[in-house]
């Protein structure tokens, strides 16, 4: 006797996976979703063992050393196993969701499975037309009224092909960063979002946590392309990076975001001395 083969919904991170789940129910669907952790536009990618993850975030961020960013690995094997046939939801036009889309693909080995596609998704609202750069944007309402998911199709072998041989040569280069260019995921140095977080620091002297604020909001919304998918874990490594390099004036004991404070050096590098 043959077993039915169970749809799941599989997307990265639980807040976009929970407003797929909530918008699936309100269209009377009770599939299973996945929310994969990773968060693999940043940090090593080869393999992307959580463990040296963690001892990158530590050592190269300089994350609080009780802090435990080691993402689990059950959620890859309930989206990825021959006993399921998965549904990925991604925007690829977010840094993080193309990076962990290209690990799924990647782990499938070509195996089938169907893509519901944001990217370049129009839709109508009461507030006018919107254009979410990631998934991460939408409620589950903006999903059932945009019919996002009459977007779902399979996803081809050649684009299979394509999506492994592309992750495996970001593999292969293992950078620290991971971006958007043109449509494509991309190798970046650590220091590409250096000269943003200069451009939003302030003389005065505040918490380090409303600079990084600042500069996510300029990153998600005021650059084209926007969205690159960095968090505030890398850009409060890159701000004591800054400090001890002399971009900015850092002081505080820490270990953490707000208990540092940041200002404009009084006498600020020239414009070129500053990486990214």
């Amino acid at each position: 006797m043959t077993c039915a083969i169970e749809t799941v919904h599989v997307a990265y991170g639980i807040s976009r996976a929970d407003a797929i789940r909530d918008a699936l129910r309100m269209e009377g669907c009770t599939e299973r979703v996945v929310a994969l952790p990773a968060t693999l536009s940043h940090g090593p990618i080869d393999p992307p063992d959580p463990d040296t993850r963690q001892a990158w975030v530590r050592t190269v961020l300089r994350c609080a050393p009780d802090d435990d960013w080691r993402e689990p690995e059950e959620p890859w094997a309930e989206a990825t196993t021959a006993d399921v046939y998965p549904v990925y939801w991604v925007c690829l036009t977010d840094a993080g969701e193309h990076a962990c889309f290209l690990e799924f693909a990647f782990r499938m080995a070509v195996r089938p499975f169907d893509i519901v596609d944001a990217t370049g998704l129009d839709f109508v609202t009461r507030d006018g037309v919107r254009s979410p750069w990631s998934l991460g944007l939408m409620r589950p309402e903006d999903i059932v009224t945009s019919g996002l998911r009459e977007r779902r199709r399979p996803y081809s072998e050649a684009e299979a092909h394509a999506a492994s041989a592309t992750w495996a040569r970001l593999r292969a280069e293992n950078a620290p960063l991971r971006i958007v260019r043109d449509g494509c995921l991309v190798s970046a140095p650590l220091t590409h979002f250096d000269a943003a977080l200069v451009a939003q620091g302030r003389p005065e002297w505040e918490i380090v946590a409303g600079l990084i604020g600042r500069a996510l909001h300029h990153l998600s919304f005021e650059v084209d392309p926007p969205g690159q998918g960095v968090g505030d874990v890398v850009l409060f490594g890159r701000v004591l990076a800054l400090g001890a390099e002399g971009a900015l004036d850092v002081r505080g004991a820490g270990p953490g975001m707000r208990d540092y404070e940041v200002r404009l050096p009084a006498i600020r590098p020239h414009p070129d001395r500053i990486p990214g």
